[in-house]
């Protein structure tokens, strides 16, 4: 008993020392990019300014907000967007600790979770996606999902899920599509979630009738998605905040077809195609492998028989892969959506705790998942490109990854109290 009560204070000091580290970090990269106020010119923070003002265009919505913001109330755009997304990211750490914590029975598993370069960490090992518009969609995700969670599986009530389904969740994603057109590719996920309460076809007609309002969103994304005037005008319009708007939103669909074959075809290489084919690997593969295992072990069954063919749902997530050459990103939407799916099936925690006290009772097979977890956290990291050489300039996968990110943090305190507490001693170098 005085064995299972001390488990029990290690688990939760190991939860709110990595919920606090995460909450730490995010923090940090807000605050770089709120007070010390860097150059920035990559185009995830040069997005977020497109607007209506040179009339409807997809991706428009948010920049609209803040758009209007600045002009009734003058609030600058950098700061609306800084606190936004140090929001974002803070409820994506609450949910997914909400969805997860029930894994700290193996450390091994939750760290490997929780620290993996494709989840929670992708924005911080690309610090130049912290305004990433893929936050919010990952959210809104992780937000449906919990929902899910709470209702039909801890509650047993269905119908309350319904009525955040219809109420909530189906607006939010509506305006979310009108914000960045990839959240129409996650739809067909978001619908996985929604048939585990379905136990007949009837139900499943249900559920699609809720997700047909989405069609007008959809809709008008197709027929604003773009072109060159509109890119010019808008411009123009938005050369008041030194931003420059990439090229791809005025050239609509022919710009991402010459993308696609100038990035594959001209530029790609054999070195390319090995760091792609590992991040693969590492972000996705691995934990389907993981997941099915544990599935055919019956440690996790599906809510209902209709999420059985779930790798089909996933096919529409594929199309950016095509349209555009960031894979690392569109591989941390994959990773991402496959481990949340994960987290709202049947689980046997008692078979779970069984089965990973039973592999690591094997010597051989414990220390070689202690390597390779140590690797996996520490020695790669998932970039924008997932190692793809620009234009021949070399890039890799194979990093320092979560180790980089302590000694920026020891660097952040030490220049953050010698700035703004007290003198320290100089480091001469």
């Amino acid at each position: 008993m005085k064995n299972l009560f001390n488990q029990k204070k290690i688990d939760n000091y190991i939860l709110q020392i990595t919920f606090i580290f995460f909450l730490i970090i995010n923090f940090i990269y807000f605050y770089i990019n709120l007070v010390e106020n860097p150059e920035i010119n990559n185009y995830a923070f040069n997005e977020l300014f497109i607007n209506y003002q040179a009339g409807f265009i997809r991706r428009g919505f948010l920049g609209e907000i803040a758009w209007q913001l600045n002009k009734i109330f003058l609030i600058e755009p950098r700061v609306f967007f800084s606190y936004l997304f140090l929001i974002i990211y803070f409820f994506q750490i609450i949910l997914f600790f909400n969805l997860f914590k029930k894994f700290i029975v193996s450390k091994a598993f939750f760290i490997f979770i929780f620290f993996s370069p494709s989840l929670l960490l992708f924005h911080i090992y690309s610090p130049d996606l912290f305004f990433l518009k893929d936050a919010i969609i990952k959210l809104v995700f992780l937000f449906h999902a919990f929902i899910f969670y709470k209702f039909n599986i801890l509650k047993k009530n269905k119908g309350e899920y319904l009525r955040y389904l219809k109420f909530v969740i189906i607006p939010i994603l509506f305006f979310v599509i009108l914000t960045h057109e990839y959240q129409v590719f996650s739809l067909s996920l978001h619908i996985l979630i929604s048939i585990g309460i379905a136990k007949n076809k009837k139900e499943i007609k249900e559920v699609s009738y809720i997700y047909s309002p989405l069609l007008i969103s959809i809709l008008l994304v197709i027929l604003f998605f773009g072109n060159q005037s509109q890119f010019e005008n808008l411009s123009q319009v938005l050369s008041i905040f030194n931003v420059e708007l990439n090229p791809y939103l005025g050239g609509g669909l022919y710009h991402y077809v010459g993308g696609f074959y100038k990035w594959h075809f001209y530029y790609f290489s054999y070195q390319d195609f090995i760091s792609l084919f590992l991040s693969f690997i590492l972000c996705f593969l691995i934990f389907l492998i993981l997941f099915q295992y544990f599935m055919e072990k019956k440690i996790i069954l599906f809510q209902s028989k209709y999420q059985k063919k779930y790798l089909l749902y996933f096919l529409p997530v594929l199309i950016p892969f095509v349209l555009t050459s960031d894979h690392g990103r569109n591989l941390a939407f994959l990773s991402f959506y496959l481990v949340i799916f994960f987290s709202i099936l049947k689980m046997d925690i008692i078979k779970f705790k069984k089965e990973i006290n039973l592999i690591l009772k094997n010597l051989f097979k414990k220390y070689t998942i202690f390597i390779f977890i140590f690797f996996y956290l520490f020695l790669w990291k998932l970039d924008q490109v997932a190692g793809f050489r620009l234009e021949g300039k070399p890039n890799g996968i194979f990093k320092s990854s979560l180790f980089a990110e302590f000694v920026k943090f020891i660097k952040f305190i030490y220049s953050y109290i010698d700035l703004n507490v007290i003198d320290l001693p100089e480091i001469k170098l």
